[in-house]
């Protein structure tokens, strides 16, 4: 059961395009720490990534575990609206089930941008690049990846017709198994732009990355 946390009221609008947070993961391979409370630059990552999504002026939408009081203050600040899960450690799957699910009950979106939290160099115009090049083939799931390899990476973005299949995954695989078994509808989208490939997962990655980024 979800619980909805928000400062907008909607009825059912339809719209072109919404975006799906997802920030309901434990952070297990952190050792301890929360990595989207890690500040970058005395932010938090949580907030610097819905500062670039919130940029694009269309609803988005966060799923948190129900529990976690520090992730839903942050984002309670935002025009974000938070979506709780209450059975996060079931996996990402099951958040983003969740997710859609509460979503379609009160919009009638005609895509759906699904993306992680945890990707600290995606800026607002890699995403309007991306959506821009998502609505030239409407109809087909859209994602990019790094140009001259098979590395993807995110956001991914669903036409209507998938919500179905999107709210009946489970388990830690994501929407894998759907993009795999649609491979001839994915519209790949091939680019050099590092920032939707790269995530930090481990306390060391985020260190090099810090080292990278400072120069």
């Amino acid at each position: 059961m979800l619980s909805w946390i928000s400062n907008r009221v909607h009825l059912m609008i339809k719209h072109k395009i919404g975006f799906l947070l997802l920030a309901a993961g434990s952070s297990s391979r952190m050792r301890g720490k929360d990595k989207l409370l890690q500040e970058i630059d005395g932010v938090p990552q949580i907030e610097r990534i819905l500062r670039q999504v919130l940029q694009l002026k269309f609803p988005v939408f966060v799923t948190v575990p129900a529990t976690d009081t520090k992730r839903k203050s942050i984002i309670s600040k935002t025009n974000a609206t938070i979506i709780e899960v209450h059975n996060s450690k079931l996996g990402m799957g099951h958040s983003i089930a969740e997710g859609i699910g509460e979503i379609t009950k009160n919009y009638d979106f005609l895509s759906l941008a699904i993306c992680p939290s945890d990707l600290p160099d995606l800026k607002m115009g890699s995403i309007n690049h991306l959506i821009n090049y998502f609505f030239k083939s409407p109809e087909m799931i859209c994602r990019p990846v790094a140009r001259g390899s098979e590395n993807v990476g995110h956001p991914v973005i669903f036409p209507k017709k998938y919500f179905e299949e999107l709210k009946s995954i489970r388990g830690d695989s994501g929407a894998r198994n759907i993009i795999q078994k649609n491979k001839r509808a994915v519209n790949l989208y091939n680019t050099d732009d590092v920032s939707y490939f790269l995530d930090l997962d481990t306390p060391e990655e985020f260190t090099n990355w810090m080292k990278r980024t400072n120069g």
